[in-house]
């Protein structure tokens, strides 16, 4: 059960990636930063950008894909193998 959930989220985020989206966060995962990690440890390059915080002095991290062919395939090839999974 725990496993799909996490593959679920995988999904959301490599499908928002794909479609040009930029994230800092998955909505309704608890820590997303992990499921950011488990993308790059895959090989799939995202570009990483502070941003200031809204509601303080802070900075958070927005992510988008990297638009180089090579990976681009390779987010799709990891997307079309988690859509296997569940």
């Amino acid at each position: 059960m725990m496993e799909n959930r996490k593959t679920s989220y995988l999904i959301i985020a490599l499908t928002k990636l794909l479609n040009g989206e930029r994230l800092s966060f998955i909505e309704g995962a608890k820590n997303s930063n992990q499921y950011f990690y488990t993308i790059k440890n895959k090989g799939i390059e995202l570009i990483e950008v502070e941003v200031p915080n809204l509601t303080n002095r802070g900075n958070h991290l927005e992510r988008i894909l990297n638009q180089t062919d090579e990976n681009i395939k390779l987010a799709k090839a990891y997307l079309a193998r988690l859509k296997r999974m569940v």
